[in-house]
């Protein structure tokens, strides 16, 4: 007798653009052996000709942040409850979110409500107050911290993607399974890049904000510039105007306009060519779940060098798969630089063992059978 699939809901306030990338695309097909899935979540970029599948239930983003948190709220409350009434297990993307869900299932005949696993991709805490520019930001993470309590203890099943996640999750609640394994990544197209480094080119993928931190990274420069000379890059989202503003007057102040490129985000193509010539990638994140973009490096052969905030350094054996420095300590994080552009032995071997490493890892599936754990376990 075939057992029946489970039906398993998406919920996130994620953004997918339209049409659907391949690489989300493969993301829910590899799971369609464990489940019958549906994908709830916001969308950009949508156009006649590029239809969704049924898969993908997409709702239009606001643009004013305030807004998409009345939009997400009604959601939860109304819209959704007809669809959580229906799934076998709810998957939330975070605990805040969660909150919501919860409160909106109490509403539903207690014979057809779902299984509720909450997943935390990263500090869910104090992200927001390290991205944005708050006016009340203790009283927002009192709000936070008692909503994630909330839905976490009435969560069926937890996933974390990280050891640092799952000590911020353990801090709330202990008497609940946990699953870790990573998100989702499709590296076959990094794996294929051509690795062809600039000499001294150092790379900063990631938002530009406090909680990335790329001001510690042109602090570096300024420090170490009388012994070497190197070119910084930063790409990525700008999220903070305010934070962006200081890295432009720290360039212009400190006479490095020569020695630094601030771009906008790319698409994966972009990510990829701009691993692709970088002697270096770093990240000097205070706060981070795991950092995706360190995966993506080393299956191009970047060498990667991290702060030892988050869940970073579960992804790097320092000196071996990459590198790691003491978080916000700029000489720390200076002389590491200097040591790793000065030594083209050490940067080939430990790109060789990450990418060999990496390789090893993904191919034993870790993201399915994760889920699968959790969907047998409900």
């Amino acid at each position: 007798m075939i057992e029946k699939k489970p039906k398993v809901l998406f919920f996130s306030t994620t953004t997918y653009r339209i049409p659907i990338d391949s690489s989300i695309k493969a993301k829910f097909e590899t799971l369609s052996p464990l489940a019958t899935i549906k994908i709830f979540a916001y969308k950009e970029g949508l156009s006649k000709d590029a239809p969704e599948s049924s898969m993908y239930f997409l709702f239009t983003k606001p643009r004013n942040r305030f807004i998409r948190y009345i939009k997400t709220i009604f959601l939860s409350f109304f819209y959704m409850r007809q669809h959580f009434s229906k799934a076998d297990i709810v998957v939330v993307q975070d605990p805040i979110l969660s909150f919501f869900v919860v409160l909106s299932m109490k509403f539903i005949k207690l014979d057809h409500r779902p299984k509720i696993v909450v997943e935390s991709h990263g500090d869910f805490i104090e992200t927001i107050s390290l991205e944005k520019n708050l006016t009340f930001p203790s009283l927002y993470k009192y709000i936070m911290k008692f909503f994630a309590k909330y839905s976490l203890a009435h969560a069926d099943y937890i996933r974390v993607i990280s050891s640092s996640t799952r000590k911020q999750v353990n801090s709330f609640i202990l008497n609940k399974p946990i699953a870790e394994f990573p998100a989702w990544i499709d590296l076959e197209d990094f794996i294929k890049a051509q690795y062809k480094p600039e000499k001294n080119s150092i790379l900063f993928l990631g938002s530009i904000s406090q909680r990335k931190n790329p001001l510690l990274l042109l602090r570096a420069l300024n420090y170490l510039k009388k012994r070497n000379t190197f070119q910084i890059k930063i790409v990525g989202p700008r999220i903070n105007n305010k934070y962006l503003k200081s890295l432009t007057d720290y360039v212009s102040n400190n006479a490095l306009d020569k020695s630094v490129l601030i771009e906008e985000e790319v698409s994966q193509e972009g990510v990829i060519n701009y691993l692709s010539s970088a002697s270096l990638l770093v990240l000097p994140s205070i706060s981070e779940g795991l950092g995706r973009v360190i995966l993506e490096a080393q299956a191009v052969g970047c060498p990667v060098l991290v702060s030892d905030a988050g869940g970073m350094k579960d992804l790097i054996k320092d000196g071996e798969t990459g590198f790691v420095f003491k978080s916000e300590d700029l000489e720390d994080l200076s002389e590491k630089i200097s040591y790793i552009l000065g030594n083209d032995p050490l940067r080939k071997s430990v790109s060789l063992s990450a990418k060999n490493e990496l390789k090893q890892y993904y191919g034993t599936n870790n993201f399915f059978n994760g889920y699968k754990e959790i969907f047998s376990n409900l």
